[in-house]
C-alpha cells in the first residue's frame, strides 16, 4: 500500500489534532491519558487504539519513560481497497481484550522491530506485517452502517461530519468551495464555516488542503510524477500551492521531502528514533520484549504429542459443587426435581443456596426476634442430606438479584432486616442457629457443611469506578466475620466457614488491603472466596460488557494466589464459590454452543489453581420472572426450565469423565487416563467475541444475529498421537456438542424458535438434545496411536480411547 506511514513518539503532551487518515497509536512503555472525541482512556504499556479519519484525538502524559509508536494508514487508498466510500474501524486494545487484539499486539512488536532493527532487505517482510495488521482490521474491527450493534453507538460519529469528510473525500481533486458543500447540505456558509472549525479543528480550506496533502505525498513519494502534475492532479491550483501546504506541514519542500524519502528505509517518517534518547529507550523497549511469534493457540491446526506418560492426580475442583439459588427456592418442587437430576447426571456433592432471611423460609426479619422459626430450613436441609447432598449456606444477608445486563436488573429483593445488625444481635442468633443445627443433624455431619461470610457489595456502589470510602468497609467487614466466625466455633470448632466472595472489579488493592488486615484478627477463615465474572475495573469503566479475555478466569485465580502470598495469608485454601461467562439472566450467549465451549476452556485453565469452584448457577428456574414464557430466555443455568440440558450442562459431563490421572493440557485440550492404557480426552474450538458484541447491552443481542459476534468461525484440527504397547487395537469413541448436535437453542431456532410450545414439543426437544456419538477403530503404529479430530466453531468434544482386546 502507497505511503503508510511509521514515526516513534516520545513527546510527553500532544495537543488536540484532527487527521485524515487512519492512526494507530500504540505505547510501547509508559502510560498516559488518551482523548479520542468525548471519552478518555488512561493507557499503559503495549496499549494501543485506532483513530478514524476526523476524529479528534490527543495523548498526554507526565511519564518520563513515556514511548510509543505511530502508524497512519491512507484513507484513501484503503478506500479503493475495500471498494467503499467511507468506513470506520471500532478497535481499542483498552475496552476488552481477545484473540485479534493478542494477535494485533504480537504484529505491532515484530513491526516496531523491523522499523527499528530492520536492514535493506526487510521491506518485503514489512510490507506484509502491514497487509497482516490491516485484514485483522479489515476482518475483526470494521463497522459497517447497517450492523444493528451499530445503531446505539452512532450518536458518536456525528452523520453531517461524517458527509462532510464523504464529500471532500469524493471531490478532493475538484475545485470545490465552501458554498458548494453548503448548498449540498441546506446549510449556510457561515454556519457551515464555524461546524467544520468546531468539529475538525481547522476551517475549510485547511481541511481540503490537508485531504488533498495526504494524497500527494502518496503519488510523490510512489512515483515519479513532477511535481507539477502531482499538484494538478490533486486539486492544488499550481505546483506553487502544493509547496507552500507541504512547507506548512513537512517543513521542507516537496522534492527535498523525495530527496530525503528514497535515501532512507522506506516506511518511516523524518526524523523517527533520531534523538538519542529516543533511541535509548526503543533499545530498551526491546531488551525486556523481543519481538514475539504469533501464539500457538491461533493456529487452527495443531499438533498435539504426548511423548511419554507422567500422571498426576486430577482434582475436579468444579465437580464438587453448584450453585441453585436462594432458600426459599430449595423449598419449590421444579426446583428440588432440577437438583436431583444435576446429583444424577453431573455428581455435585455440594449445593450452595443464600437468603435465609427471607420471609418464605420464616426464619426471622427481625434479629431481636426472642424465638425463631427453623421449620423451613429444616425442610430444605432434610431434603438435601436425606438425598446425600451437603449444604453450602451463605450466612450473610444476601438478597434475590435477577440482572438483565452490567447496569440494569430485572428484579431486586430489598434486604431484609436491616444489613449489618449489632453484634450482640448477631452473636445471639448464630448461637441459635448453630445449636439448633447440631441437635437435628449432629456435629459430625455439620462439620462437613460449609459456611460462608459474603463481603457485601452496597446496591449505590453497582456501577461506580471510584467508591469513596471503599477502605472503610473492610474492618466492618472483618468484624461481622468475627461475630459469626467466632460465635459458631465456640460450639462447633470442627465447623467450616471463610468468606468473603471477594470480586476483582475494584481492584486488586482492595483485595490486598483485606488479606492484610484479615490475618491479624483472631478468627481467621477456613478458605478464601472470590467470585469470578469476567468484569474488570477497565471495562466497567468504559460501560461495555464483559471483558473479552478469554484467561480472565485463570489470570484471576493467578492474581489471587499471588495476592494471598503478598499479604502472606496463612489461609491457603481458595474457593471460587460463583463463576460463569457473565453476570446477566437474559444474554442468548448462556444458551449458545459457545457457552459450553467458553467453560471447557475455563475448567481446564482452572486445574491446580484452585480447590473448589461453583458454577454459577444450576438452573434456569432461578431467573424465571414475568418475561420468561418462553423456553429459553438466556438464563444462566445449565438446565433450561423444562429441565432440557443446554451446552454448558455438557461441558460439565465431558469434563466430569476425564480420568483420574492428568497426562497433559493445553489451550485447547485436556488429556487424561485411569491407567492400563485407557485415554479420556476433552477438547474444544472456542471462538473469541469482536467488538461488535460490547456494542449492544449483554440482553440485547439476538438468536440471527449471535454467530456474527465471533472474531472467526474456522474449524479446528487436532493430530493426537499417544503412546500404546505394541500390536494393540483401540476402540475411539467421540461424543460432539455442536450447532448441529446436541444444541437446544439450534433445535428450538429450527420450530421456529415458538414461544408457544406443546408437550410433545418439548418432549422432542428433549430427545434431540444429546451428543452426536461417533465410533472408529485405531491401531498402533510405531509404538504410537494416532488420530485426527476436528471442531466446528465452538464445538466441545469427549474423546474415549479403550484397548480392543482379541
Amino acid at each position: 500500500m502507497d505511503s503508510i506511514e511509521f514515526e516513534f513518539l516520545a513527546r510527553k503532551t500532544d495537543d488536540t489534532h484532527i487527521h485524515s487518515d487512519i492512526e494507530l497509536f500504540f505505547i510501547m512503555d509508559g502510560s498516559g491519558e488518551f482523548t479520542l472525541e468525548d471519552k478518555k482512556y488512561s493507557m499503559g504499556r503495549e496499549d494501543f487504539v485506532v483513530v478514524n479519519p476526523n476524529q479528534k484525538h490527543a495523548f498526554h502524559t507526565r511519564d518520563e519513560q513515556y514511548l510509543a509508536a505511530c502508524i497512519h494508514f491512507p484513507y484513501g487508498s484503503l478506500c479503493k481497497m475495500l471498494n467503499r466510500e467511507m468506513f470506520f474501524f471500532y478497535c481499542n486494545s483498552i475496552t476488552g481484550e481477545n484473540d485479534a487484539i493478542a494477535e494485533m499486539r504480537g504484529i505491532l512488536r515484530r513491526i516496531v522491530n523491523e522499523q527499528y532493527r530492520g536492514g535493506a532487505g526487510s521491506r518485503i517482510y514489512l510490507t506484509s506485517l502491514y497487509y497482516e495488521l490491516l485484514h485483522i482490521l479489515t476482518t475483526d474491527f470494521l463497522v459497517n452502517r447497517d450492523d444493528r450493534a451499530y445503531r446505539p453507538e452512532e450518536h458518536k460519529f456525528d452523520d453531517r461530519k461524517n458527509k462532510i469528510a464523504e464529500y471532500v473525500q469524493q471531490n478532493y481533486d475538484r475545485d470545490i468551495s465552501l458554498k458548494d458543500l453548503a448548498d449540498r447540505l441546506y446549510l449556510s456558509n457561515a454556519y457551515l464555516s464555524k461546524y467544520i472549525k468546531r468539529q475538525f479543528n481547522m476551517n475549510f480550506v485547511e481541511y481540503v488542503n490537508s485531504v488533498r496533502l495526504n494524497h500527494a505525498v502518496s503519488q510523490l513519494l510512489y512515483s515519479d510524477k513532477p511535481l507539477v502534475h502531482i499538484a494538478m492532479d490533486n486539486g492544488f491550483a499550481s505546483s506553487a500551492a502544493l509547496n507552500k501546504v507541504f512547507r506548512e506541514k513537512y517543513g521542507m519542500t516537496p522534492t527535498e521531502y523525495r530527496t530525503r524519502w528514497k535515501s532512507r528505509e522506506p516506511g518511516v517518517r523524518e526524523g523517527t528514533a533520531d534523538d538519542e534518547n529516543v533511541k535509548k529507550q526503543v533499545e530498551g523497549y526491546f531488551s525486556q520484549n523481543p519481538a514475539a511469534a504469533p501464539k500457538k493457540s491461533q493456529q487452527l491446526e495443531e499438533h498435539v504429542v504426548l511423548s511419554r506418560v507422567e500422571r498426576t492426580p486430577l482434582n475436579k475442583i468444579w465437580a464438587q459443587m453448584i450453585n441453585i439459588g436462594t432458600a426459599g427456592d430449595l423449598l419449590h418442587s421444579d426446583v428440588q426435581q432440577h437438583i436431583l437430576y444435576l446429583k444424577k447426571k453431573l455428581h455435585f456433592r455440594y449445593v450452595r443456596f443464600w437468603d435465609l432471611y427471607s420471609p418464605e423460609v420464616f426464619l426471622g426479619n427481625d434479629w431481636q426476634r426472642e424465638g425463631n422459626n427453623f421449620d423451613k430450613l429444616d425442610r430444605i436441609l432434610d431434603f438435601l442430606t436425606r438425598n446425600d447432598l451437603l449444604p453450602y449456606i451463605e450466612l450473610r444477608i444476601k438478597p434475590k438479584v435477577l440482572v438483565q445486563n452490567r447496569v440494569d436488573r430485572l428484579h431486586f429483593r430489598e434486604q431484609y432486616p436491616e444489613p449489618d445488625p449489632e453484634p450482640e444481635y448477631i452473636r445471639a442468633f448464630m448461637k441459635k442457629l448453630i445449636i439448633h443445627l447440631i441437635n437435628r443433624y449432629t456435629a459430625s455431619e455439620v462439620e462437613r457443611w460449609y459456611f460462608e461470610v459474603w463481603k457485601t457489595e452496597q446496591d449505590s456502589w453497582q456501577n461506580e469506578v471510584e467508591i469513596e470510602g471503599l477502605e472503610k468497609t473492610v474492618p466492618q467487614y472483618l468484624d461481622i466475620f468475627d461475630s459469626i466466625a467466632g460465635t459458631l466455633r465456640r460450639y462447633l470448632p470442627g465447623i467450616r466457614i471463610g468468606g468473603g466472595g471477594f470480586a476483582f472489579r475494584w481492584g486488586e488493592q482492595h483485595v490486598l488491603d483485606i488479606l492484610r488486615q484479615w490475618k491479624e484478627r483472631a478468627n481467621l477463615p477456613d478458605f478464601v472466596s472470590i467470585y469470578c465474572y469476567p468484569y474488570s475495573a477497565a471495562s466497567v469503566a468504559m460501560e461495555k460488557n464483559q471483558t473479552l479475555d478469554v484467561d480472565f478466569v485463570k489470570k484471576t485465580l493467578i492474581r489471587t494466589r499471588e495476592l494471598m502470598a503478598e499479604a502472606q495469608f496463612p489461609v491457603k485454601e481458595l474457593h471460587v464459590t460463583e463463576w460463569s461467562f457473565s453476570v446477566s439472566s437474559r444474554n442468548v450467549l448462556n444458551d449458545h454452543c459457545m457457552k459450553g465451549a467458553y467453560l471447557v476452556k475455563n475448567m481446564i485453565d482452572s486445574i491446580g489453581l484452585a480447590d473448589l469452584m461453583g458454577y454459577w448457577v444450576g438452573t434456569d428456574l432461578f431467573a424465571d420472572y414475568y418475561d420468561s414464557r418462553m423456553i429459553l430466555n438466556g438464563g444462566g443455568g445449565l438446565l433450561s426450565k423444562d429441565c432440557i440440558p443446554k451446552p454448558a450442562f455438557f461441558a460439565f459431563d465431558f469434563m466430569n469423565q476425564l480420568g483420574k490421572n492428568l497426562l497433559k493440557t493445553g489451550d485447547y485440550y485436556v488429556i487424561t487416563d485411569n491407567g492400563q492404557n485407557n485415554y479420556r480426552i476433552v477438547c474444544h474450538n472456542l471462538k473469541s467475541l469482536g467488538y461488535q458484541y460490547g456494542l449492544l447491552g449483554e440482553d440485547k443481542h439476538i438468536v440471527e444475529e449471535i454467530n456474527s459476534l465471533f472474531t472467526d468461525t474456522k474449524p479446528r484440527q487436532f493430530h493426537f498421537e499417544l503412546p500404546a504397547p505394541g500390536g494393540t487395537r483401540y476402540v475411539l469413541r467421540a461424543y460432539s456438542i455442536n450447532r448441529k448436535y446436541g444444541s437446544i437453542l439450534d433445535a428450538w431456532s429450527e420450530m421456529a424458535a415458538d414461544d408457544e410450545l406443546t408437550p410433545e414439543d418439548v418432549g422432542y426437544l428433549e430427545r434431540v438434545t444429546a451428543p452426536r456419538m461417533t465410533r472408529m477403530n485405531c491401531e498402533e503404529h510405531g509404538g504410537k496411536l494416532r488420530f485426527d479430530v476436528t471442531l466446528e466453531a465452538n464445538e466441545i468434544q469427549f474423546i474415549h480411547l479403550t484397548m480392543k482386546y482379541t
